[in-house]
């Protein structure tokens, strides 16, 4: 996981052989995305990790829809797992 610190959550992705579509979004408070949850099938066993990032005005959406290629390009800036809590400022 600390290997993950600095690649792109896209690269992140295909390492762990993700679809993007079965990535769950963390917001919080709604619409600031700070980060995105995914399920690893490339790691055994399978595990449920959180990708946080730097947040970026460009990242608020208040519909809550953000394009693949906008959050594919975020760099990895922390890596837990989906059962710790989360730190956000």
């Amino acid at each position: 996981m600390e290997d993950w610190i600095g690649k792109t959550v896209g690269e992140v992705l295909a390492l762990c052989q993700t679809r993007y579509a079965d990535v769950t979004m963390v917001d919080e408070p709604p619409g600031k995305l700070r980060a995105v949850e995914l399920d690893c099938a490339a790691r055994m066993p399978v595990s449920r990790y959180v990708l946080e990032f730097d947040y970026r005005p460009e990242l608020f959406s208040a519909g809550r829809d953000w394009p693949e290629s906008l959050v594919g390009a975020q760099k990895v800036t922390a890596v837990r797992n989906a059962a710790e809590p989360q730190a956000y400022p």
